[in-house]
Parts: C-alpha cells; structure tokens; sequence
C-alpha cells in the first residue's frame, strides 16, 4: 500500500474509532466539554494543562480551543493513535499550543509543574495492583500544589445488581445507537477482559496515596463518572 492510500486508511479508521466511542459512550462529548470548562474555570484559561491518555486528540484538541491562553501536553503510549492526533492538531492550526509525546507520564522530564492534568477513560484500563497507584504518584509528581487532576471512568462492582442495572441499560442505548449486537457483546467481552474499574470508596484511597484531596463528582452517565481532586 503506498504511502498516501495509507495515511487515507488511517484517517477513515482514526473517524471511525471517533465515531463509535461516542456511540458506545454515554455522554461522551458531555464529558468532554464539561472536562474542559473545569481546566478553563480554575486555570483562568492560561498557564499549562497535561493531558494523560491523549488518544486521537480529540481532548487535546477541545482544551486548546476552549482556553486560547492555554499550553497543552499530551501523552500517550500509542504512537499510531498520537499520528491521528498530530493530525487533528495540524489541521486546527493548534501546533504552536499543543504538543504531543509518545510515552508514558512517568517518562516525562520534570520541568516547569502543570496547572492542571486531565486523565479521561484511562486508570479503567490499569489493574488495581500497584498500576492505578502508580499513574496516579506520577501525574502528582508533575502538579503544582493545589492544582486539579480531572478523571473519569467506568466505575463501581459489578456483582452488584444495580451495576448489571445500568449494564443492561447501556446495552440497549449501544443498540439503539445503530451498533451491531455482535459488535456490542464485543464490547462487553473486552469490558469484562481488559476493564478494571473500581469503587468510589477506593478511587478515594488511591487518590489520597498519591497526594490528592478527596474526588469531587463531576459527571454521571450510567457506569461512568467523572471527578476532580487537587493536589494537596
């Protein structure tokens, strides 16, 4: 496949992956938005904001334009995804604002601290082993005091019946959506898999192990939550 008929498929399927996890999602861009007049409320829309899990770019991406004063970092593992991002960036004009790093926090040198971090659909995908705590020790290491770490996840038990609740609910707001049911008994095959969530009892745990006040919520939409906490 030559080089632009690539950089074409990766496009269509960068879309594609955009395009579904807002179906699959609830309240995906509620989310979104929401994160983003935090970071802009308690910033003033300056200073510098770290985003973990940048993905895509669509989160970079909306902080950028939402806070015209504001320097955004990304960082992410995945170099594939980080290309769709640059793109994203390049095709907004935001490459003077945003800069993207294929790595993991913990490799980032500590310079100037952040004023804010936001950790959207991440900690989820970390074990409860020492994983989640980690992440957690090295956002804080890169916050000024007193700074917010804005985070959202699947969230909660679920051997408790009000969670196999709301996972019904989601079920059939996936199918309403259009998505096939094989594709969404998919989902949850790789939900039940490679998902990790936790209650809010223990988010407060791990949070307060890294340095951080108690998790305020933010957002709620069936098995997902949003919260901030500050850095001590």
């Amino acid at each position: 496949m030559d080089a632009d008929k690539r950089d074409h498929w990766d496009k269509d399927r960068a879309e594609a992956y955009d395009r579904r996890v807002r179906e699959a999602i609830p309240g995906y861009d509620a989310l979104h938005v929401l994160s983003c007049q935090i970071v802009a409320e308690v910033t003033g829309g300056h200073g510098r904001a770290l985003v973990v899990g940048a993905g895509t770019g669509v989160e970079c991406v909306a902080l950028a334009e939402s806070c015209p004063g504001l320097a955004v970092v990304g960082v992410d593992p995945s170099k594939e995804m980080l290309r769709h991002a640059e793109a994203k960036v390049a095709e907004r004009r935001l490459t003077r604002r945003v800069r993207l790093y294929p790595s993991k926090v913990g490799a980032l040198p500590k310079f100037e601290p952040f004023d804010a971090a936001t950790a959207l659909l991440v900690m989820h995908f970390l074990k409860d082993d020492g994983a989640k705590a980690a992440l957690l020790e090295e956002i804080s290491s890169h916050l000024k005091p007193g700074a917010p770490l804005v985070l959202a996840d699947l969230f909660g038990r679920w051997d408790d019946a009000w969670q196999q609740q709301l996972r019904a609910w989601w079920r059939h707001l996936q199918l309403a959506a259009g998505i096939p049911e094989g594709e969404v008994e998919k989902g949850f095959r790789h939900i039940d898999r490679d998902i990790f969530p936790v209650t809010e009892t223990r988010l407060a745990e791990l949070l307060a192990g890294a340095g951080f006040g108690p998790p305020q919520p933010y957002f709620r939409a069936l098995c997902f939550g949003g919260w901030v906490a500050r850095k001590a």
